[in-house]
């Protein structure tokens, strides 16, 4: 049994991206078809996406036939309110080249807003065993994006790497100074290397719902999050499924994380086989975690069910179902204050239900609010299970 105290949470070098500009634009709103000449795609009007896109007018529809595509694509400020559109459901194929021009992402949307990309298999790998690939989508510029129905696929390098990259979808970059909105809706995200979903700096927000992520499963070269909100980013994480993220080294895999996040709320996820369950980390930045993770079903932590570590305060942890975690259940460190912890039914873990480390004027002389929790162990007496 090992407690976790730390997680790795994704950072890669900073970078930039020059994106040639699209010619003028034509009148009208229209149809952009994208292929080569078969039964299939009938008078296509681009051969590559990017081409596709560099003929689109903002609100027009880019309509991309089935086949492979191997490319990068970036949908730049004056493409706003473009669809990004698979013709047939996981029928078109963007994939990865073997070398990525920086910041190594398949589709890019640069600064443009009400973007739409829907129906598409995006995949790597990359070409190399380090760096050859950073994100499958990623949204930055402060531009907007809903992205959905789409299977986002081995976004890693060649190879078991432990290099910090692959991320599903990046939504913003602190360390970029970027900023990204989105919707991430009814899509299917697996393989990846280090993330599956991340939602970086203030400013940046994102709606996290009805998404299937799932991690490599225990491997002992990295360790994977399936949903990073951190620096300041809010959002929401709604009824995803969320498994197999789980290292075995040090750190924790976790399924959803909370690094210095603003305000997030986490509620009707399934949240199984991950070290770190849920895991709130507060590193007393100038963000703070103020987080509500309610009616979430959570089985099977290698580690805890739910954690909040660091200056977690204002967190709200209510009506949860907790089993099966292979150290404790919830678990509060003791910088951890003023947090309210409330109807979670919790058992059959491992060390404790219920581990407050925490001192103060709370219940059973912690620093935080226990009430009404199913659960039979804890470290105060009884008074955290009541």
């Amino acid at each position: 049994m090992r407690k976790c105290w730390t997680v790795s949470v994704v950072a890669l070098v900073a970078t930039a991206f020059v994106v040639v500009g699209s010619p003028g634009a034509l009148a009208g709103p229209k149809q952009v078809v994208v292929g080569t000449a078969s039964e299939d795609c009938k008078k296509p009007d681009a051969a590559t996406v990017q081409a596709g896109v560099n003929l689109a007018n903002p609100g027009d529809t880019v309509l991309v036939c089935p086949g492979t595509y191997i490319e990068q694509v970036t949908i730049p400020a004056d493409k706003s309110g473009i669809e990004l559109r698979s013709e047939r459901k996981l029928a078109a194929i963007l994939q990865a080249p073997p070398t990525m021009e920086v910041p190594k992402a398949i589709v890019r949307v640069n600064g443009a807003t009400d973007v739409a990309i829907r129906d598409f298999v995006i995949t790597g790998p990359g070409g190399s065993s380090c760096d050859s690939i950073r994100y499958g989508v990623r949204i930055d510029g402060s531009g907007s994006a809903e992205i959905n129905g789409n299977h986002i696929t081995k976004i890693r390098d060649a190879g078991d790497s432990g290099c910090q990259n692959g991320v599903g979808i990046q939504v913003g970059r602190a360390f970029e100074g970027q900023i990204g909105t989105a919707v991430i809706r009814d899509n299917v995200i697996d393989e990846y290397q280090k993330n599956g979903i991340t939602v970086d700096n203030t400013g940046s927000s994102a709606e996290i719902d009805h998404n299937t992520i799932t991690g490599l499963g225990a491997v002992d070269f990295i360790a994977q999050n399936g949903v990073q909100i951190s620096r300041g980013a809010t959002g929401s994480v709604d009824h995803n499924a969320i498994s197999d993220n789980e290292y075995t080294g040090i750190d924790c895999s976790t399924g959803v994380l909370l690094f210095d996040s603003g305000e997030v709320e986490v509620g009707h996820n399934t949240v199984t086989r991950n070290d770190c369950s849920i895991f709130l980390w507060d590193t007393g930045a100038a963000a703070e975690v103020d987080a509500e993770v309610h009616h979430n079903d959570v089985s099977d932590s290698a580690v805890d069910g739910i954690d909040l570590v660091g200056e977690v305060s204002n967190a709200n942890v209510h009506h949860n179902k907790i089993t099966q975690s292979g150290s404790d259940g919830i678990f509060v460190d003791t910088l951890s204050t003023d947090n309210v912890l409330a109807h979670n039914k919790i058992d059959l873990s491992t060390g404790l239900d219920a581990d407050d480390l925490s001192v103060g004027t709370g219940t059973g002389g912690t620093a935080n609010t226990w009430a009404h929790n199913q659960c039979t162990t804890d470290n105060h007496g009884g008074a955290l299970c009541s």
